[in-house]
């Protein structure tokens, strides 16, 4: 979620909006920054921003666009417990 706020606060927006849903019996949460600018692009933070989603366990998608609102960043997490592991003999 941090990964998400600080992406969207980043563009320097009058506020952002964080929305949860159920897809496909995954969380999806969103973020938008609500800017007035609609030129915001993937920059580099970005890029950085998605390989860091992509590497917290549980991701199953990220990614981001853009709108007439701002950018959005959002995740796709499993709801699935994580596995334990049995040390080895």
């Amino acid at each position: 979620m941090r990964l998400l706020v600080d992406t969207a606060t980043s563009d320097e927006g009058r506020r952002i909006s964080v929305h949860l849903a159920d897809q496909d019996g995954m969380l999806l949460v969103v973020v938008l920054s609500h800017t007035t600018t609609t030129a915001v692009g993937a920059d580099d933070t970005v890029l950085a921003v998605l390989a860091d989603l992509a590497a917290v366990p549980g991701t199953a998608s990220c990614g981001t666009d853009t709108s007439d609102e701002g950018r959005r960043v959002w995740t796709v997490l499993s709801t699935e417990h994580p596995r334990t592991r049995t040390p080895a003999s």
